[in-house]
């Protein structure tokens, strides 16, 4: 096959293929060319063609990903790997159009500009991919993104400014909302965050010097990743840079910004603060044998749950038919650990080296392991991994139909209850990642809700009089004194009434409806004042 002519003519037919089956094929006709004899002008004729075809595949791919629920089905795990193999396609090209350029005696800077800001590009918007799936992302994808910036300093710091400040502020963005963990956060605040970021990216700082009260360490090696690093270990410090996050914390440093970035910075810098103040301690959890427990994932799920526990006499169609798509069915999980996660093939680009040799693996696995059987667990099988008064992670292997979202309401009961009654911990499910090789079970970080609680049934108050109706499921929690002080409504609710009627104990409660506490999936946290009494 020759640059010129066949490839060019391959491009008409990848555009009646699915993206994924696109990424294949354009793999296996790079495959079959010779690089090493290809003259200037046929590499830029095929960058040309291609790099936007690529653009516009990856696209495709990345609107129909960010739909997937968790854990993710093979479709999802299919269009993961696409978007890693039309990574690599687009930065081998690009390398070969920037080693043209470097041998011009006249390189045109505007265009050295260009290609280093889509190499830089395409490292970051693939890593946001990974993260949008909630899935480990390579650690050589990361190596790759620190030595493209590192080479791009190098090519424009000096020669043209404007360009790398550009470049530079993307980078710090990136590291910035990678340093938050981005696990925790849903893919629209990822994509917005990174959007906001970008413009405060001068008031990041990088340095190799003593960390201030706001910094934090990023590995460049890529062993740990951003949100882990905490603290360098005395053998890395001088294989990482410090961010120093300190400005965005400035009255001033948010002037400017449209409002929605204002408020979407503001949700990150206090999401930031947790590494700044410090945890408090965590305990193992090893019990000796076995314990069957039970978690309840969504609002309608806990709800049903935990009415069902205060009303065990209640006819299973009254309540089950009240329950939805939410409820899980799941009974008696078992407890039990996970095998660790294999990362995906690594693939890591010779950046340092712009001219491809022939053992380049198109599909990135270079010495991979053999894949091994999966090992048959419970759908329901999970471990709590460390507990504290804030909350608690765990590992849940989930069953195909099941659902797992950042903010979701989850409603955990572990046996240890007083009074013969499980122990009841009502939270919000504040960052996940899958972590097995199959992407079957799900790593999960539990922000608790403290105090007591009760489920019921609300309306508006303005209905009074009309009868009860069931369409509106409410927790009410409680303070140290019994007394209504939060509660867990649907968001539609919420934009309806403003004091509602709660029925508790055969007597209506009228409860004025506060301040926002907390937002979640389809939810509200509420504040709530009793004024009836």
């Amino acid at each position: 096959m020759s640059l010129s002519s066949d490839l060019l003519v391959l491009l008409d037919d990848l555009l009646l293929l699915s993206p994924e089956e696109a990424a294949r094929a354009v793999g296996d006709a790079f495959a079959d060319l010779q690089w090493q004899e290809a003259d200037e002008s046929e590499i830029n004729a095929v960058a040309t063609a291609y790099l936007p075809f690529l653009h516009k595949t990856a696209m495709r791919l990345r609107a129909s990903l960010r739909q997937s629920g968790l854990p993710l089905n093979d479709t999802a795990r299919g269009q993961w790997r696409a978007l890693l193999r039309l990574y690599r396609y687009a930065q081998l090209l690009l390398n070969l159009v920037l080693t043209a350029l470097h041998e011009q005696e006249d390189e045109r800077s505007e265009y050295l500009v260009r290609i280093h800001q889509e190499r830089v590009e395409w490292a970051i918007r693939t890593l946001l991919d990974g993260y949008r799936v909630y899935v480990d992302v390579p650690r050589s994808l990361l190596v790759d993104l620190h030595q493209l910036v590192d080479l791009a300093r190098a090519d424009l710091a000096d020669s043209t400014p404007s360009g790398w400040l550009s470049i530079h502020r993307h980078y710090v963005a990136f590291l910035t909302l990678a340093v938050v963990n981005p696990y925790g956060l849903t893919p629209e605040e990822l994509e917005d965050g990174y959007d906001c970021l970008i413009q405060l990216g001068e008031l990041i700082h990088l340095s190799q010097e003593t960390p201030s009260a706001t910094s934090r360490f990023i590995d460049l090696s890529g062993k740990i990743l951003p949100h882990v690093a905490l603290t360098p270990r005395a053998s890395m410090a001088s294989a990482g840079v410090f961010l120093d996050l300190g400005r965005l914390y400035e009255p001033s440093s948010l002037d400017g910004l449209p409002t929605q970035c204002r408020t979407t910075i503001y949700g990150l810098l206090e999401r930031l603060q947790f590494y700044f103040s410090g945890r408090t301690p965590r305990s193992a959890q090893t019990p000796a044998t076995a314990q069957s427990s039970l978690i309840s994932l969504g609002f309608i799920s806990a709800h049903h749950r935990l009415e069902r526990l205060e009303h065990p006499d209640m006819g299973d169609d009254l309540s089950l038919s009240l329950a939805g798509l939410d409820w899980e069915g799941l009974e008696q999980p078992i407890r039990g650990g996970v095998r660790p996660l294999a990362a995906e093939p690594e693939f890591k680009m010779d950046i340092r080296n712009p001219r491809l040799n022939e053992e380049l693996s198109w599909e990135g696995v270079h010495g991979a392991p053999e894949s091994r059987p999966a090992v048959v667990r419970s759908s329901e099988s999970w471990d709590v991994i460390n507990f504290s008064a804030q909350g608690f992670r765990f590992h849940w292997r989930l069953a195909g139909n099941s659902h797992a979202a950042v903010d979701d309401l989850l409603l955990a009961e572990f046996p240890q209850g007083a009074r013969d009654r499980p122990n009841l911990v009502l939270g919000v499910v504040r960052w996940v990642r899958h972590m097995d090789e199959d992407l079957k079970t799900i790593d999960m970080g539990v922000q608790r809700i403290p105090g007591q609680m009760f489920a019921s049934y609300a309306r508006d108050a303005r209905t009074a009089g009309a009868g009860w109706s069931k369409n509106w499921p409410i927790i009410v929690l409680l303070d140290d004194q019994a007394r209504p002080s939060r509660a867990v409504i649907a968001t539609a609710l919420a934009i309806e009434a403003q004091t509602l009627l709660v029925l508790r104990d055969g007597h209506e409660v009228r409860l004025q409806l506060g301040a926002v506490c907390q937002t979640g999936q389809d939810f509200l946290i509420m504040e709530v004042e009793r004024v009836d009494a």
